[in-house]
């Protein structure tokens, strides 16, 4: 091997490798494959996690054309230097970490004896999830400013396998934090080049899916962003007959400060990303707002914990979590939903004369007649002591908590602990849907006894309308929740049977109510 020269000297001598060479590197976490050509991945299998098809989860995507197309090549920040610099082939030297700590560090380097030179370092830790990285480049005496390319794309389920048949789940996004302001931009949203400011620190910048990350954590000030459309070629996978074809992809190219960056390749667990500081927790990606995305937060420390203390079982977890939220919101659920059957109730006693008073007044359809008719039902719901209003009233307690209801539901959608995570029986994955609609059958049957059971027979054509348009959103639910995830399905149906139990003891204790006032 020869040394490689300072980048304030001009190089001598070429140093390049004779041949491809592939280097894999095992950690507890990570399996990865890398190429000397352009020193860049080949693959990055998480050891942890399992596609549907059975085979480790790698974050690089299988493109039918490579070439290219692997992450962290460097961009130089000229298209001549950079595609010589990725395409050259590296001279690879590794070593094992002293001071008592597992890992080894995989150098590559390259000089093509006319002034350019690269070198880039990586060290793994045996059970660090973060991995250092380095790059110096230069040409002759200038440093050239590196980036480092992450992507294109980042994908880990396969075309055609559950995830990717889910209405929420999304891959290949742009995703960065500049600044403390984190950014996103989905692929097919990306048709030209963006640039970020150059006044933006970027704390972090790379790619994720639904449930993992691809990211480079610059050490020092980082200046320079660079987002990346790009056309890659799917192949046909195992079993499919169609051709190859293009589809757009994104990647996002880094600015690499001389004190180096870090990498994170792996899951969206909020709670080790949180413990890893910089901000990372923030690309687990709750909710766009504020107080949802609190709620779900606390949401999902009560779930960890309930699987870690109490019910090692995610679907039972679930379960318990929204009992627990049932119990928790069970004073202001009792106050809206008696004030609602009290108000149907009233109603239903003064139909008649409501009737009536229509009944009068049916055959005029001048605005004095409307107007007198409208008075005549106000003077009978003051002599009767109703307000028509009064069932609006009781929805009010509802909608203060359904910032935690629509939490509660984010949270489960973005919880990598589901992924993979079994219940019983068929449903061997949380985040995958139920494969015999069984659970999404059951929770539109459930929502439907609820409704039915909190309904008073009407005998006005119009509540009798009104009723029958409720009664047709159990339908809609159940065809959107047959290709949700089941842990999603899971919850939505135990709170509806929760839902029936409490709108059981409504209706008994309303109907206690009306039987003393017709004794008094």
């Amino acid at each position: 091997a020869v040394a490689e020269a300072p980048p304030g000297a001009a190089a001598e001598e070429v140093l390049a490798a004779a041949r491809v060479e592939e280097v894999r590197v095992e950690t507890d976490l990570h399996e990865v494959a890398l190429t000397n050509r352009g020193a860049r991945v080949v693959s990055w299998k998480l050891r942890e996690y399992r596609t549907a098809e059975g085979s480790p989860a790698d974050l690089v995507p299988a493109f039918a054309s490579r070439e290219g197309a692997l992450p962290l090549a460097v961009d130089l920040g000229d298209d001549s230097l950079s595609s010589r610099a990725n395409e050259a082939l590296y001279v690879v030297e590794r070593r094992r970490l002293e001071g008592g700590v597992e890992g080894e560090t995989v150098r590559f380097r390259w000089s093509d004896g006319r002034g350019l030179r690269v070198t880039k370092t990586l060290v793994f830790r045996r059970a660090d999830p973060l991995v250092d990285v380095e790059v110096a480049a230069a040409d002759g005496t200038r440093r050239l400013p590196a980036r480092l390319v992450v992507g294109p794309g980042l994908e880990v389920e396969l075309s055609g396998s559950g995830a990717k048949g889910q209405q929420l789940y999304y891959s290949g996004q742009a995703v960065w934090n500049a600044g403390g302001r984190i950014e996103r931009r989905a692929r097919h949203k990306v048709d030209s080049e963006m640039t970020l400011p150059q006044a933006r620190h970027v704390l972090w910048a790379g790619l994720e899916d639904q449930y993992f990350a691809f990211l480079v954590l610059p050490r020092g000030p980082s200046s320079g962003l660079l987002v990346r459309p790009v056309s890659v070629v799917r192949g046909p996978h195992p079993g499919e007959a169609k051709a190859p074809k293009a589809e757009p992809q994104v990647s996002v190219a880094v600015a690499i400060p001389p004190e180096g960056a870090q990498l994170y390749a792996g899951p969206k667990k909020f709670g080790l990303l949180r413990r890893l500081g910089r901000g990372l927790d923030g690309v687990v990606w709750f909710s766009n707002y504020s107080l949802i995305a609190w709620c779900a937060k606390v949401l999902l420390a009560g779930l960890l914990w309930l699987h870690d203390h109490v019910a090692p079982n995610y679907g039972l977890a679930i379960i318990i979590a929204t009992l627990g939220l049932r119990v928790a919101l069970f004073p202001l659920n009792q106050y809206s939903m008696v004030r609602m059957k009290k108000m149907q109730v009233q109603m239903q006693r003064l139909q008649p004369k409501i009737n009536s008073i229509r009944n009068k007044y049916r055959k005029q359809k001048d605005a004095e007649s409307r107007r007198k008719m409208n008075e005549d039902l106000m003077s009978l719901y003051r002599k009767e002591g109703v307000n028509p209003m009064g069932g609006m009233s009781g929805c009010l307690p509802l909608l203060a908590q359904f910032p935690i209801l629509v939490a509660f539901y984010d949270m489960l959608t973005v919880a990598v602990e589901l992924r993979g995570a079994p219940f019983f029986g068929w449903i061997r994955d949380l985040s995958r849907p139920d494969p015999y609609w069984v659970t999404p059958l059951l929770m539109g049957a459930t929502m439907l006894w609820q409704q039915k059971i909190a309904m008073t027979k009407a005998s006005d054509p119009q509540q009798r309308q009104q009723q029958m348009i409720m009664m047709f959103l159990p339908l809609v639910f159940t065809a959107t929740f047959v290709v949700m995830p089941s842990g999603l399905v899971l919850y939505w149906l135990f709170n509806n049977v929760f839902g029936i139990a409490q709108q059981w003891l409504v209706n008994r204790h309303v109907e206690r109510v009306a039987a003393a006032l017709q004794k008094a």
